[in-house]
């Protein structure tokens, strides 16, 4: 089973793809940034992660439902983290003006 998730961050577009048997890949840009294979996660830890320049890190946090994953994306500028895509809870829209 193959989901894509896509989205746009600070000007860059990002596509995150998980497969069953390729496990997680991260693209920015069109261009392959991180990948993953676990097989669990729990949305603790970020198990991808890109520098987006001056912006900061983006990190993904993928969730594990019973046969499907979510993603939620948080954008680290080492001050604060700021949420800037969520596949499963709506942001507010304060949260989505500054992820633009």
């Amino acid at each position: 089973m193959r989901k894509v998730f896509e989205f746009n961050v600070k000007g860059h577009n990002i596509k995150v793809i998980n497969h069953w048997f390729g496990g997680l890949k991260l693209y920015v840009d069109g261009n392959i940034k991180d990948t993953d294979r676990s097989l669990f996660a729990f949305g603790k830890t970020p198990l991808l992660t890109t520098n987006l320049d001056a912006h900061g890190t983006l990190e993904i946090l993928p969730i594990s439902k019973m046969l499907s994953v979510e993603i939620d994306a948080v954008l680290n500028n080492n001050k604060s983290l700021q949420h800037v895509y969520s596949s499963h809870r709506r942001l507010s829209l304060q949260q989505q003006r500054l992820a633009k």
